[in-house]
């Protein structure tokens, strides 16, 4: 029988070299939401000065651009508004006046001069061309680095018509989210029609998602055959494949499949995966209360509405909360969009505000399972634990 002396020492041991090794990185801790522009008064006073003394009025979109701009959809304002790097906010598409539907906007035409009605969802491309899309006027629109504003689809008189030719005569029932490929192809949500259409390079206009119907039947498929009901958030990830938050679920669209996120009861911790079931539900239960996705290159992000959590879907079908937004006083849980820096921006439409926020995960650029914590702390504990056990040993034998 081994005596407590001979217990205790290697345990202690094992004690001394755990307490060395760092945790790991915390997830779902909250995190400080910190105005990142708006007083949280209705209005429309600011340009020229820091953001966060600005008014804004129901502000209904953000993206950030590749230099840390970010870019603001103040919708009652009819503005589309960026924030520079250093705080900095002005106005960068709309003149403030309401613009009629169906009215003629010449290409070319600078983008604080064309009337607004109701700008909404924002994406920007890698060369920091700004889309929009405006759903009182049904039509997105293309803003150039130097300020020129054009239309890249829609008539601007709602509709279901349009595929297979020019973007720019097609139109929309409802606009909903917005999204831009690497290669340049312009996501655009078709919320009353029940459809994810593809804007190529080229100026066509396709359906890519949705049959048109909006009741869920399948978790997967051809995407052009399984319903899409409302495709009001849009996000594409470094691979260019398309993710879509429709009300409550997340899909993702790639080589032509659709697929919706699961979450897998398993043993060896959160995870995720795609399910292709011909059926709904699918067997496994679906990711559910997904109000919005962002994606910072290969990393996508989903914001669950109800428990008001940001989560990080990474490599290896991980599965991790990387910010939780519950604290008193948080706003309105609306668009959100996560920057390569790994600052989060979320849009209070209702309290006139944005807020910024750092992820509490490490930096999104990292991919889960090469975490950004060191690993030499935790190689240098199991070291000493391996040296002070065999040494024990040694002198144990020698007596």
């Amino acid at each position: 029988m081994l005596s407590p002396r001979r217990v205790a020492v290697p345990l202690a041991a094992l004690v001394i070299g755990a307490a060395l090794v760092p945790p790991p990185p915390a997830y779902g801790e909250a995190v400080d939401l910190d105005v990142f522009a708006g007083t949280g008064t209705a209005g429309a006073t600011g340009d020229g000065g820091p953001a966060s003394a600005a008014a804004l009025d129901r502000p209904g979109g953000v993206a950030v651009a590749a230099d840390g701009s970010v870019y603001l959809s103040d919708a009652g304002n009819r503005r589309v508004r960026k924030v520079a790097p250093d705080g900095t906010i002005s106005t960068v598409a709309g003149s403030g006046r309401a613009g009629t539907p169906g009215t003629e906007v010449t290409d070319g035409t600078s983008g604080t001069e064309v009337d607004l009605a109701l700008p909404q969802s924002l994406a920007v491309g890698r060369d920091d061309t700004l889309y929009i899309a405006d759903t009182g006027l049904a039509r997105v629109f293309r803003l150039a680095p130097d300020g020129r504003l054009s239309v890249v689809a829609g008539t601007g008189v709602p509709g279901p018509v349009g595929d297979g030719g020019p973007a720019a005569r097609a139109s929309f029932g409802q606009l909903g989210g917005l999204a831009v490929a690497p290669d340049g192809t312009v996501y655009v949500g078709d919320v009353r029609n029940h459809r994810v259409r593809a804007v190529t390079p080229d100026g066509t206009i396709d359906t890519v998602a949705g049959n048109g119907n909006s009741q869920l039947v399948a978790a997967g498929g051809e995407a052009t055959t399984i319903p899409v009901p409302s495709p009001g958030s849009l996000a594409v990830d470094g691979s260019g494949d398309l993710w879509i938050a429709d009300g409550l679920v997340l899909h993702r669209l790639a080589g032509g499949k659709l697929g919706t996120v699961t979450l897998p009861d398993q043993p060896d911790g959160a995870r995720w995966e795609l399910s292709e079931a011909g059926n709904w539900p699918p067997p496994e239960p679906p990711m559910n209360n997904v109000a919005a996705v962002s994606a910072a290159g290969d990393q996508v992000y989903a914001l669950d509405q109800s428990a008001r959590t940001l989560l990080r879907l990474g490599d290896g079908a991980a599965l991790g909360t990387v910010a939780t937004l519950d604290a008193a006083g948080s706003p309105v849980v609306g668009p959100v969009a996560v920057g390569a820096s790994g600052v989060g921006y979320l849009v209070d439409n209702a309290g006139h505000r944005v807020y910024s926020f750092r992820l509490s995960a490490p930096n999104p650029e990292t991919p889960d399972g090469d975490s950004s914590v060191p690993w030499w702390p935790f190689a240098a504990g199991a070291v000493l634990v391996v040296i002070v056990v065999v040494g024990w040993l040694v002198r144990r034998r020698s007596r």
